[in-house]
Formats: C-alpha cells, sequence, structure tokens
C-alpha cells in the first residue's frame, strides 16, 4: 500500500503533462492557421456558415464579407442591428479565430477544430465548455468559401 502512494503522485504529474502538451498543440495549431489566413491577405470572400447549439432556431446562412466586414446575408444588404439580433450568429472569418481563441482561453471539457489546409480558417469549431453541463455546447461550421 506504502508503494501505491509513491507511484500515485507520478501518475498525476504524467497526466497533467499530457494535457498540457495537447493544449499546446491546440493552441500551436490555431497560431499556425491564423497566421496562414493572415499571410493569404483575404479581405474580401463569400462563406456559407452553419451554427450547431441548443439555441433558437439558426439556419445557415451566406455571408458575404467585403474589406473585412460583414456586408450581406443570403444576397440582401445587412445592418449592424440585424447582425447583432436576427443573425447574432453571423461571423467573418476573423470573429471564428476570436470565437476560438475565447473558448479556448476557457479549458472547455471538449473541442473540434479544423482548419482549411490551403487558406488557414477555420471549417470546423465546436466546443463543449463544461461536462456537467447541457445544452451549453457550440460550433461553427464553413461549407463553402469563395474568394471574389
Amino acid at each position: 500500500m506504502k508503494r501505491l502512494w509513491l507511484i500515485l503522485p507520478l501518475f498525476f504529474v504524467f497526466a497533467c503533462e499530457d494535457k498540457d502538451e495537447t493544449k499546446d498543440e491546440i493552441l500551436d495549431s490555431v497560431q499556425l492557421a491564423k497566421e496562414k489566413w493572415d499571410s493569404k491577405n483575404i479581405a474580401s470572400y463569400n462563406i456559407n456558415l452553419s451554427v450547431n447549439c441548443f439555441c433558437h432556431s439558426a439556419p445557415p446562412i451566406d455571408i458575404k464579407v467585403e474589406d473585412d466586414i460583414i456586408t450581406a446575408i443570403n444576397g440582401k444588404s445587412i445592418t449592424q442591428a440585424q447582425l447583432e439580433n436576427e443573425f447574432w450568429y453571423a461571423k467573418s472569418v476573423d470573429d471564428l479565430f476570436v470565437f476560438i481563441e475565447k473558448n479556448l482561453a476557457q479549458e472547455p471539457y471538449q473541442n473540434v477544430l479544423r482548419f482549411n489546409s490551403t487558406y488557414g480558417y477555420p471549417e470546423e469549431a465546436w466546443f463543449d465548455l463544461e461536462e456537467m453541463m447541457a445544452d451549453e455546447e457550440i460550433g461553427y461550421i464553413i461549407s463553402s468559401f469563395k474568394i471574389y
């Protein structure tokens, strides 16, 4: 039994190291993807964005971004008030990187991140922030991307 007390602390040390290493790997992959995205200097593009959450009905939307600002959704001009209310989930690629960094800083219970290999934009970003809380999960999927 005394030997167990000697081995147990080592188990916790190695378990924490693995978690930290994984956290560092995730942060590195986000940083590399953001650097790739920034290096492309893409300021005007169209994306199709879906949000996955236990929230108000939020159908997939086509977003037009001009000079890094969302200017249209589903082919119609958009106001700031509409972005804050009706299309609260609309995000540009830069907004998605902010969303990812903010949620990673909260040390989520689980996350799924996938980045485009050519341009670096997030193709999928999903977070479950609390293991013991239901319905707080949220994620985004970009299903199409077109530079113009």
